[in-house]
């Protein structure tokens, strides 16, 4: 075994697998500000436009959950909303105006809460994909978040009527006392009336998100959540581990430690149950029932194809530029970036002025992170297309992770095996590249 094999080993075996979630190459706190802002125009035109994947933040909520560290403000004041999908609105011109020719494979709108959105704000948002980007929603596969406090009957019917595919909602627990525990006020008793109307209009695609590790958790709480959620038959189901970080109230409240961390067991647990009951495990966190005939997106590869960002902290990803917004998560500091955003003019949007670069490195790092912690694996040959040598000669770390079981090599693929996937978050923190890493370690949280 090589130096690197028997660290990379020895990594595994000592290590917490829980390290955070790491659901995208490089980190948003490896961002920094550029040496001289970037001309949007210039950077794009030798890109390959004809299968991006669009994604808007809408940034506010009713209300902010204990274990939240997204980009989000609570209780916004009406007028601050309008404006923000002005500026969207504004952004999205320029965007169309700097691309050229251009094609979006799908779309998502995020955040904070979406469904925060009133349904005439709703409509605003939907012209700008139409009519500003020249979307067909109907036939472009899209997502959209909404919360428990913010859907209604109206706004589901206006998601239905533009072709909405997938709906997500974050119940978290359907214990009402694990749910208050994490921030969350949704009792059962209305819970279960909101799930059965959502599940009314068919949307294709139905996402429910629950998390374990949650404070006063047990495996009996966790599997009568799991019981609960199957009964309404999503299509998805997530499955999060409760990671506690900095400047979230349950940080503040437990630091981040946490009594007794049972993830390892419930993550095994939720595992079990899922496959018992026809779901297959697509990743650590997300598992599907298979459902026949569903419009997903074959064409966009987050591997390769870029990706438009509209909106305060929405990444725009070219072959080797990532730029968004500033970051934060303590409310101050959002609102100051909300309020930057909607002040920006026209010349403002044309120009990027943070964000990172990527290496040749680190575009392999990020192509092997993106697909071998996916049930479909990496494949080699392609990997080698890319880049001119072989994973392994890049990575020897992966004979390693085929030695001691949690990985394989099937038909052309490296991919995840036995355990693999539940060490998933540990695996990828490990090919973090040490400049990523440095700026990571050096970032303060505001």
């Amino acid at each position: 075994m090589t130096d690197v094999g028997a660290s990379f080993r020895r990594y595994l075996e000592e290590s917490n697998r829980f390290q955070s979630y790491l659901y995208s190459y490089p980190h948003k706190t490896a961002y920094r500000p550029f040496e001289q802002k970037l001309d949007l125009k210039t950077l794009w035109a030798p890109e390959k436009k004809s299968s991006l994947y669009l994604y808007t933040h809408i940034p506010f909520c009713r209300m902010k959950c204990a274990f939240c560290n997204l980009f989000t403000v609570s209780n916004p004041q009406e007028d601050l909303v309008s404006l923000y999908l002005k500026k969207v609105q504004l952004e999205a011109e320029v965007a169309r105006d700097t691309l050229g020719e251009f094609a979006f494979a799908g779309y998502a709108i995020g955040g904070g809460t979406p469904s925060h959105l009133e349904v005439g704000q709703l409509e605003k948002l939907f012209s700008v994909y139409t009519n500003t980007l020249g979307l067909d929603l109907k036939n472009t596969p899209g997502s959209f978040e909404i919360s428990p406090d913010t859907i209604n009957d109206e706004k589901l019917s206006c998601l239905s009527q533009h072709g909405v595919q997938r709906i997500s909602i974050g119940i978290q627990s359907f214990i009402d006392a694990e749910a208050r525990s994490v921030g969350r006020v949704q009792p059962e008793a209305v819970m279960e009336p909101l799930l059965e109307k959502i599940n009314s209009y068919q949307f294709p695609i139905f996402n429910l998100d629950l998390i374990y590790g949650i404070p006063g958790q047990t495996p009996e709480t966790w599997l009568a959540s799991l019981e609960k959620a199957v009964q309404f038959q999503p299509t998805e189901i997530f499955l999060y581990p409760l990671y506690v970080r900095p400047l979230t109230t349950l940080f503040k409240k437990h630091g981040n430690t946490q009594a007794e961390d049972l993830r390892s067991t419930l993550y095994r647990i939720g595992r079990e149950f899922l496959q018992a009951h026809g779901y297959v495990q697509d990743s650590m966190r997300l598992f599907r029932r298979p459902v026949a005939g569903l419009r997903e997106s074959s064409e966009y590869s987050c591997q390769e194809d870029g990706m438009i960002g509209l909106g305060t902290n929405a990444r725009s990803y070219t072959t080797d530029v990532h730029y968004s917004t500033e970051y934060a998560v303590s409310k101050p500091n959002v609102a100051a970036i909300i309020n930057d955003y909607v002040a920006k003019e026209r010349a403002d949007f044309m120009t990027a002025g943070y964000g990172i670069r990527l290496s040749e490195d680190d575009r392999k790092r990020r192509y092997l992170i993106k697909s071998l912690l996916k049930i479909e694996g990496l494949d080699e040959a392609h990997y080698q297309s890319l880049f001119g040598k072989t994973v392994h000669a890049d990575f020897p770390e992966l004979a390693t992770l085929m030695e001691i079981g949690l990985a394989q090599e099937q038909a052309g693929r490296m991919q995840l095996h036995g355990d693999g996937m539940a060490y998933s978050d540990l695996i990828g923190h490990w090919f973090i590249s040490p400049e990523v890493k440095h700026k990571m370690q050096e970032y303060v949280p505001r």
